[in-house]
């Protein structure tokens, strides 16, 4: 699985990247076998609001899971567009099954 995080108009430390692969939580257990890419775009929404988008790209499924968190704190965003991601492409691989695209 690749992960790739961006920043727009947002400054992304090397605390904020490795705070992102914790915290991603698309671990190597086996659930997310069929997670090809991972990707993470922070953006900061105006002066007390900042955005995470999540999209996950899933082996076998034509469209990819998008999910979005606006919050008042970085961290918080992540934390809750990552659980929400994780569940959603859980749901999502249950759903389709082994269907190729």
């Amino acid at each position: 699985m690749q992960i790739e995080i961006q920043a727009e108009n947002f400054e992304l430390t090397s605390e904020l990247e490795d705070y992102v692969k914790l915290h991603l939580g698309f671990d190597d257990s086996g659930a997310y076998d069929r997670v090809n890419n991972v990707l993470v775009r922070l953006s900061e929404v105006d002066d007390s609001h900042k955005n995470c988008l999540i999209t996950v790209e899933i082996e076998g499924i034509a469209t990819s899971v998008e999910v979005q968190n606006t919050e008042e704190d970085m961290n918080y965003a992540i934390d809750l567009a990552a659980k929400r991601a994780r569940k959603t492409a859980i749901l999502w691989m249950r759903r389709y099954g082994t269907q190729t695209a």
